[in-house]
């Protein structure tokens, strides 16, 4: 991937992000996901990217220093579940702390790629918790 590229993926992630911690900070008490989704709040949605941020964000790093990246997730709902239950003792402030902590994580590592490094496998692990998982998170929210 050249850097036109990467400066495009970052600039999307980006873009995403701030369209969904806006909606997540202006309702912060308030049931988002509509009835058919899990009922989380703005802290659980924080605490969810967190964990799936550190989660692509140490397979990114793995990859690139020679190593392989995660396993596939057989069942990301069950994992989502597991999570959400550990981190509900998590105030709001500390959700999004280690949300935007993960996030900025992130841009960091991607940055900082050499383009020599960009193959199918890193740009795929790359985009997994990028701008398309942060919009699919916005198509869940039903602002009442």
């Amino acid at each position: 991937m050249d850097q036109a590229a990467v400066s495009e993926m970052l600039s999307r992630d980006r873009a995403e992000w701030e369209i969904l911690t806006a909606i997540l900070d202006a309702h912060p008490d308030e049931v988002l996901h509509k009835p058919e989704s899990p009922p989380w709040t703005s802290r659980d949605i924080y605490a969810h990217l967190a964990r799936w941020l550190n989660h692509s964000n140490k397979d990114m790093e793995t990859y690139c220093a020679g190593g392989s990246d995660s396993p596939p997730v057989d069942n990301a709902d069950e994992i989502n579940f597991y999570w959400q239950r550990e981190d509900s003792e998590l105030s709001l402030a500390e959700a999004r702390d280690k949300a935007f902590e993960a996030f900025e994580k992130r841009l960091q590592i991607i940055g900082s790629i050499t383009p020599d490094q960009w193959d199918k496998e890193l740009d795929r692990i790359a985009r997994y918790d990028g701008s398309e998982h942060l919009a699919a998170h916005r198509s869940y929210i039903c602002v009442r």
